[in-house]
């Protein structure tokens, strides 16, 4: 027996790694080989015990191409390797861990995870792919040894996960090697995602991968295993991605909720329980675009300062979620067990979603990092539903009086308009339907969209027992033309004994001008203040190119404390904010805007929480931030009381970009107070809370990063204060 083939990784550093028997030095194709919007940087090696280092696929740009090997008769492969997450949304697809399959001829072989961790095993004969999928699944997360020989005596293939003979098939006739590169953690046959994004790519560590000249005995291969297998644990640091990779990216946030890498869609699912805060997200582990949704999550002490937790939720094989798992909320349910309810997703099926429920696996961990996912649903769309497909996103809450659970989920009915089905349960298992929650007529309101996703639902109260409930949701359109998506609300009240959502006025309101920049609504009311908190995604504004070349896209944006005044809403950044000022860089009180812009002429940074009260007047007010020193980039904040307009000009925000005017009416009866966060890329701005602006610039030259006011010089400004913040993530990156 002679190893004809080795690459053990045991390099540790750097972007090229050795093939040991042809002696072949590889390039390791990296996005951060060449970066854009960062310091140039390597793949991630991590130590091993085993081979001294394993290299990180980062899943979507991190491959290997080599020279076609030189295979002939019996052969055996093995590769000890730990997958981050799994393809299953686009089908019957595979994630490559070894390519040499010329699929246009029927030659080679390749071996691969199918869509739920299964091991698969392709090898063409030049007339026919004869391929083969163990049943098992490998978990993700841990390191699994991978086998697989072939015997041309015997013409007998046997497929081995941890030593343990998975399938056994004697129906291959003579296989017939490839003359095409061999290729490591890319699929020779890659399916499409986009027109910058290509799927079959490996997410995960790999620490060696070895072929034989010969099929290894199942004695052999158990004595490999028997000699690894008290070196196969991982913690969570190095399995995940790595959350100090993009600290240096000139446009990533730092203080704000967000992935290691990669893509992100809405947080969802806050709780608290046992002194900690939990939130959930969206988010795919494969690369910076939509596709192979998992339930990502995040743990707390304050809402403020986050802590990155291994995947909670994650596409199952079976009925009720290969393909998907989706937004959701949480509730403490019977017993005070914590339970997430998602949206399951299968495409197999014409009424494909549903809700499902997950609970803590160790009710005694801290930071309730396993989850039990459910084997049945707990609702499913009926044919009586309105539209099939459009049946997701449930918000849960309880009614501690009646210790009773409610429970409603977007969809829409064909001819009528977006609505909000209602369920009730006494036990949060058994959900009994209630009908309607509240739709709409969208031939009246057709901005309103075809469905609704996102349901929220929360008291809002005025601190004198006055208590109203807002109905947040996002409007989603199912048929062309498509219209603007976008995040809206009602004030009303709810009438429990019909199980329905009275409006105080037909008229949506939009809670943020930025349009679309805050979207995917969640909340709950913290039982620890009794506020009711609201988060969201604060949405990119970038190509799919430019997010694959900076490998992140959207964060989560800043929790907002909603309550009512005059029986209206009003919003604001929570309070708790205030542990991010690190330096105090301006305080002025009674000053002329003149004299306020000298103070701002030397403050720059790319972190800051800006609180500004200008005095009543009508004259035209506002901010200039992410300002170059020539003006040549910038984007301003303008408020005109006489109008009774607030907008963001963002038509100078980039030198390398066509920007926009987004905006909307502001009614105040005294000077206009804008309390801001900028974090790198994300502005956020809440406006005499009443309204909010959030928004994204990303300037091209260095140095767009000053501040000014915008009016009349002679204009008083009661009060500014400027906060230099400090990130969440970095300290927790070098601990």
């Amino acid at each position: 027996m002679s190893l004809i083939y080795n690459i053990n990784f045991n390099e540790g550093n750097g972007n090229q790694t050795k093939e040991h028997i042809r002696g072949n030095l590889l390039k390791i194709e990296y996005v951060f080989n060449d970066a854009k919007y960062k310091e140039n940087s390597s793949p991630r090696w991590i130590k091993s015990p085993i081979s001294g280092y394993a290299l990180d696929f980062d899943g979507y740009s991190t491959y290997i191409i080599d020279k076609p090997l030189e295979v002939i008769g019996s052969f055996s492969i093995s590769a000890l390797m730990a997958p981050r997450c799994f393809e299953a949304c686009h089908g019957e697809v595979s994630t490559t861990i070894i390519d040499q399959l010329d699929k246009s001829n029927k030659k080679g072989f390749a071996l691969s995870l199918y869509q739920h961790g299964e091991i698969q095993f392709e090898i063409g004969d030049g007339k026919k792919i004869h391929l083969q999928r163990s049943k098992k699944q490998v978990e993700f997360y841990k390191k699994s040894l991978i086998t697989v020989t072939y015997n041309q005596e015997t013409n007998e293939m046997l497929l081995y996960i941890n030593a343990e003979l998975q399938l056994m098939c004697d129906s291959i006739t003579r296989w017939i090697p490839s003359t095409i590169p061999l290729s490591i953690g890319l699929n020779n046959s890659p399916f499409k995602i986009s027109d910058i994004f290509k799927g079959g790519m490996f997410s995960g560590l790999i620490d060696f991968i070895q072929i034989f000249d010969e099929a290894l005995s199942t004695e052999t291969i158990q004595s490999e295993f028997l000699g690894l297998c008290d070196k196969l644990s991982l913690n969570l640091k190095d399995i995940d991605l790595d959350e100090c990779k993009l600290l240096d990216d000139e446009h990533r946030p730092q203080y704000h909720a967000i992935p290691p890498q990669h893509w992100m869609n809405e947080p969802h699912a806050p709780f608290y329980f046992n002194g900690k805060y939990h939130l959930f997200f969206q988010k795919n582990a494969s690369g910076p675009y939509f596709s192979n949704l998992h339930w990502g999550h995040w743990t707390s002490d304050d809402l403020v300062f986050w802590e990155n937790q291994k995947t909670a939720l994650f596409p199952q094989k079976g009925d009720l979620t290969p393909s998907g798992v989706w937004s959701g909320s949480a509730t403490i349910g019977p017993n005070k067990i914590p339970c997430l309810f998602y949206t399951f997703a299968n495409f197999d099926k014409e009424c494909n979603q549903g809700v499902a429920i997950a609970r803590p696996k160790n009710i005694e961990d801290p930071h309730l990092v396993d989850w039990e996912m459910s084997t049945h649903a707990a609702i499913t769309q009926t044919d009586k539903q309105g539209i099939p497909s459009q049946f997701r996103d449930p918000f849960v809450w309880k009614d501690e009086q009646e210790e009773e659970w409610y429970l409603i989920i977007g969809g829409g009915i064909e001819g009528k308009g977006p609505t909000a089905w209602i369920y009730s349960s006494d036990d949060c298992v058994n959900w009994t339907f209630r009908g309607e929650f509240f739709t709409v007529d969208n031939k009246n309101y057709p901005l309103l969209g075809t469905n609704w996703e996102l349901p929220v639902f929360l008291p809002v109260s005025d601190g004198k027992g006055n208590t109203k409930y807002i109905f947040i949701f996002m409007s989603y359109f199912n048929v062309e033309p498509k219209g603007q998506v976008d995040t809206y609300y009602f004030l009303g009240d709810f009438d429990k004994n019909n199980f329905k959502f009275i409006p105080h006025s037909q008229e949506p309101q939009l809670i943020d001008y930025g349009r679309f920049k805050f979207s995917g609504p969640s909340g709950f009311v913290d039982p620890l203040t009794n506020k009711s908190i609201v988060f969201s995604i604060l949405q990119g504004n970038r190509n799919e190119q430019e997010e694959h070349d900076a490998g992140w896209a959207h964060n989560a944006g800043l929790p907002i404390e909603l309550y009512l005044e005059n029986n209206e809403l009003r919003m604001k950044p929570l309070e708790n904010l205030v542990s991010l000022r690190d330096e105090t860089l301006v305080n002025e009180k009674n000053r002329l805007l003149v004299d306020i812009n000298e103070k701002l002429k030397v403050v720059h940074h790319k972190m800051l929480e800006i609180i500004v009260e200008f005095e009543d007047t009508n004259k035209v007010v506002g901010l200039e931030f992410k300002r170059h020193p020539t003006n040549q980039e910038k984007t301003s904040l303008i408020f005109d009381k006489e109008q009774k307009q607030v907008w963001f000009d963002r038509s100078k925000s980039s030198i390398q970009r066509k920007g926009d005017i987004q905006g909307g009416s502001l009614v105040i009866d005294k000077g206009l107070i804008a309390h801001i966060y900028i974090d790198h890329s994300t502005i956020e701005c809440y406006l005499n809370d009443k309204k909010m602006i959030t928004s994204r610039s990303y300037p091209s030259l260095k140095n767009s990063d000053y501040l000014s006011l915008i009016g009349d010089e002679t204009i008083h400004i009661r009060s500014i204060q400027v906060y230099k913040l400090k990130p969440i993530w970095k300290n927790r990156g070098s601990e």
